[in-house]
């Protein structure tokens, strides 16, 4: 992390000797988090908070040159809409609900008026998704195993809220690339409300504590719902 950080401040240190600094923006970001041994795993294979949390920088000159952060949800899908905003460009086009046929879209956002006040009320959860048995286990404990010749016969959906991260593992058909949601392999539930510096708060799996009924319930509808119902208010 030194070394790299290192490398970008001699990047931007170019940049400004170079007279880019005034028409220049920035974007730092990583494409997955990592694993260093936490919960067993190594690497970028879960769908678990370090595996999913990456960073997500701008440098807008004339408007981010004070520093601001903010604790809004965003995705690395909302990148090219924020760019296209930032430079003038037409904004891409919202994926419609059926987009097989759809040359081009987009199912992220402009993170622009968060640059003007990060306070705002934004996106309701962020979304992702990882595979298996895609370079993961050969099998599920008390299930049957996956599907011989296929790399994806089992989807893990997950999904963030500012309070809890809700995953459901649940058949998936690589060929349609359509998920049975009645055919659920697995179910998590973990509590964000005051996140420990290490994620430590995902080994508890809360998903059939008889207190979180209702919110699971809640999350489930949620979840299927997808991306579209947790769009920030700004852009619905």
């Amino acid at each position: 992390m030194t070394y790299t950080d290192a490398q970008v401040g001699k990047v931007m240190e170019k940049m400004e000797e170079l007279g880019f600094g005034n028409d220049t923006i920035v974007v730092l970001w990583g494409d997955h988090g990592w694993q260093l041994g936490e919960h067993g795993e190594w690497g970028k294979y879960t769908n678990f908070e370090d595996g999913t949390h990456v960073p997500f920088m701008l440098r807008v000159p004339g408007v981010t040159d004070d520093g601001m952060r903010t604790s809004a949800l965003v995705e690395l899908i909302d990148i090219y809409p924020t760019l296209a905003e930032l430079t003038g460009l037409p904004q891409p086009k919202l994926c419609p609900p059926s987009s097989q046929n759809v040359e081009t879209c987009v199912e992220g956002f402009s993170t622009v008026p968060l640059l003007h006040n990060p306070n705002q009320p934004w996106k309701k959860a962020s979304f992702s998704q990882y595979a298996r048995p895609l370079s993961g286990l050969p099998s599920i404990p008390g299930r049957p195993p996956f599907l011989k010749g296929t790399d994806e016969s089992v989807m893990g959906y997950t999904m963030r809220t500012d309070k809890y991260r809700y995953t459901e593992w649940v058949g998936f058909n690589h060929v349609t690339a359509m998920a049975n949601w009645t055919d659920v392999w697995g179910r998590e539930l973990y509590d964000h409300t005051e996140p420990t510096e290490f994620f430590n708060d995902e080994n508890a799996n809360l998903v059939d504590k008889a207190d979180m009924k209702e919110v699971v319930a809640q999350l489930h509808s949620q979840l299927q719902a997808g991306w579209r119902s947790a769009m920030p208010a700004i852009h619905s």
